[in-house]
């Protein structure tokens, strides 16, 4: 083991570190260095109760604040869209945050688990549990000129629900203009802020009179700002909307999304001021720190490896297999060698929510020995060659090697492949087969949901589900409130199952360069961008 840290730490030297996880908000982990921040936190509504109406307060008017006008806020991203960012029921998640400065969505949901209102205003949750009834935004118009109102809106939904992406959603019903009923199976307590997903609404008349090609790469929304252009693999340009529904805002000229791949160059890109924020860790996150950026952090994803475990001809579909490759991984020398203090062991997936994490767990804490015999049990005593497909915009390189160089000190023979996001955005959608995927796994604000996006069908096919799992989740989401408990208990059938094998918990740290202000990295998670809050003083122009 000291020989495997000792090789751990050369690549650290060679090697600089970029943690960056995908998807919603989180709660901060204990063990997370404290959040620094000079902007206050932002004031939000309490998501509603069951069968009542919630009504959002109408927008307001900021104070006329000249020194906040101006200027392009450029965005790093560290991969290009693989996927369609105008004709959204054909993304990925990362196809939502591209197009997000243009496209809206009906709600928008802070790290808190608070619904703030967008082009939805009410929402009322029938007392049924079967439909919830919405309000929408009066007085709104697209990017070209059309309204938006409830039959854009059930267009929108429409084309989620035929493309399998919105599970809990059966069909959408046009009350009145601005009144739409969405039809669900039962209620659950993910179901409101789920309405933050898949929700970003385009222009149905800019389809209609150009039609689905021309709306693959070219997002006409509702937002704050219009789509200007986009140079594939490199760039892809916003400018300001200057008839946006939010008076006073957006305080931005435009955005630029600019692709940077290595993290090397994003770093001094950041140091140079050509772009305004950058996420990092390891390394860099105290080369950062030491020279004085404002830093923020909160707890991130779970780094995982997901095996195949539904192809009964796989070796993945053993339990014993994957418990040999949990006790093979040892997740404290990885966490001090890469970890930087920037990262806690991880024995089950999401340990830093106080809703999932489970007190007193059996931790299948590193023993080779063990592994090597759970492999011979398997009927592997010779071990067996495998793939591990890995989520590169996320996993850093050296995540990847020391992992693999665990499990072939075990017996399991792992080729590493770093896929195109666009060919890991198949395996993630089309499934694998005879392998793992090495992967981030987001925490929701509302732990009951952690089926969304990850286990509801769409995601990891070829991911077997253990007898219980399904039916804890619905009991897990049909209390009114979050229980712990029950959330604890789904946790705990993953983990006996091996379902996947989470080994690391990140800590997400956000730099910002001086001069700029960015609302959303302290009332949202870190990932969001709040573009219409964002405002970068002169100096940072």
């Amino acid at each position: 083991m000291k020989k495997l840290l000792f090789t751990l730490l050369v690549i650290i030297l060679l090697t600089s570190l970029t943690l960056v996880a995908c998807g919603e908000e989180t709660t901060p982990a204990t063990t997370a260095p404290a959040a620094t921040t000079t902007a206050p936190a932002a004031t939000t509504k309490p998501a509603p109760a069951p069968a009542t109406t919630a009504t959002a307060p109408a927008a307001t008017t900021p104070a006329a604040d000249a020194a906040k006008y101006g200027g392009v806020y450029k965005y790093v991203l560290t991969v290009a869209p693989a996927r369609p960012i105008g004709y959204l029921s054909e993304g990925a998640p990362d196809s939502g945050t591209a197009a997000a400065p243009a496209t809206e969505g009906l709600i928008s949901v802070d790290r808190k688990g608070n619904i703030i209102p967008k082009l939805a205003v009410s929402w009322d949750v029938a007392a049924d549990g079967k439909s919830i009834i919405v309000g929408l935004r009066k007085g709104v118009k697209f990017h070209d000129g059309s309204d938006f109102n409830a039959e854009v809106a059930k267009w929108n939904l429409d084309l989620m629900i035929e493309a399998k992406k919105t599970p809990d959603r059966k069909s959408v019903d046009i009350i009145d203009d601005y009144t739409i009923r969405i039809n669900i199976d039962d209620y659950k307590n993910t179901i409101l802020t789920g309405l933050a997903t898949n929700t970003q609404m385009a222009s149905k008349a800019f389809v209609d009179k150009n039609d689905v090609e021309a709306a693959r790469w070219h997002p006409v929304g509702t937002g704050p700002f219009i789509f200007d252009s986009y140079e594939r693999d490199a760039k892809l340009t916003y400018k300001k909307n200057p008839n946006y529904w939010q008076k006073g805002k957006p305080y931005l000229d435009g955005l630029e999304f600019i692709v940077i791949q290595d993290a090397t160059v994003r770093k001094l890109a950041f140091q140079k001021g050509d772009i305004h924020r950058i996420a990092v860790a390891g390394i860099d996150a105290i080369e950062l720190q030491k020279a004085g950026y404002e830093m923020i952090t909160e707890a991130g994803g779970t780094f995982s490896l997901v095996p195949d475990s539904k192809n009964s001809s796989s070796p993945w579909s053993n339990i014993n297999v994957r418990l040999a490759a949990s006790y093979s991984l040892d997740r404290e020398s990885l966490t001090q060698a890469l970890g930087f203090g920037f990262a806690r062991p991880a024995y089950q997936v999401y340990p830093g929510s106080a809703q999932a994490a489970i007190p007193n767990l059996d931790k299948h804490e590193y023993d080779p020995a063990r592994a090597k015999s759970l492999l011979k049990e398997a009927g592997y005593p010779t071990g067996f060659k495998t793939v591990m497909h890995v989520f590169t915009r996320v996993i850093p390189n050296d995540f990847s090697t020391a992992t693999a160089a665990m499990l072939r000190d075990v017996g399991i023979d792992i080729e590493v492949d770093n896929p195109t996001p666009a060919r890991y955005e198949d395996f993630r959608y089309g499934g694998w087969t005879n392998g793992l995927m090495h992967h981030a796994l987001n925490n929701p604000a509302n732990m009951a949901g952690l089926d969304n996006p990850y286990w509801n069908g769409t995601q990891f096919p070829s991911t077997k589900f253990p007898t219980g799992f399904r039916e804890g989740l619905d009991a897990a989401q049909a209390t009114k409130e979050p229980d712990p408990q029950l959330i604890q208990a789904v946790i705990r059938i993953m983990h006996d199952d091996v379902m996947v094998i989470p080994y690391l918990e990140e800590s997400r740290v956000t730099f910002l360069n001086k001069g700029v202000h960015d609302p959303g990295v302290i009332s949202h998670s870190l990932m969001a961008f709040i573009c219409e809050e964002a405002w970068l003083e002169p100096s940072a122009r």
